[in-house]
């Protein structure tokens, strides 16, 4: 089982309870912390498995090998960030532009609701008026 202590020490808190799960080489934990911390968040390694079997493989990959895998997993990172923020950008002009035709629908019907307002207030103005004229 990984060493809690070492994870503790060279991973966020936020990852110690994940990382507790595997079995990580203390060797990947002491030498690569960042390529564990990229292990851990990847989302194309979505299952448990995969993860672990990257950190069983670990002692068999040369510093290079073990570069190149952070390489990969940055790559990754940065492109799902891409991704999200393209999403984001995408979502809010979709909402502006059915919150803007939704305002204007709202204010249509306000508008309406208020004409019709006035128009009643009018109405009755007008009958009081003719039934002051009357008793005049």
């Amino acid at each position: 089982m990984t060493n809690v202590e070492l994870i503790k020490q060279k991973l966020p808190q936020e990852l110690w309870e994940k990382a507790s799960k595997f079995n990580i080489p203390d060797y990947f934990l002491e030498n690569h912390p960042d390529a564990v911390i990229l292990v851990l968040n990847s989302r194309s390694l979505s299952k448990d498995e995969e993860k672990q079997n990257w950190f069983n493989l670990v002692p068999m990959m040369n510093e290079e090998q073990v570069n190149k895998l952070k390489e990969i997993l940055i790559r990754e990172r940065d492109k799902i960030a891409e991704i999200e923020e393209k999403y984001e950008k995408k979502k809010e002009e979709i909402k502006e532009k059915y919150q803007t035709k939704f305002d204007a629908v709202h204010y249509q019907k306000t508008m309406t609701s208020i004409q019709t307002k006035e128009d009643l207030i009018r109405d009755k103005e007008k009958e009081e008026a003719e039934d002051l004229l009357k008793n005049l």
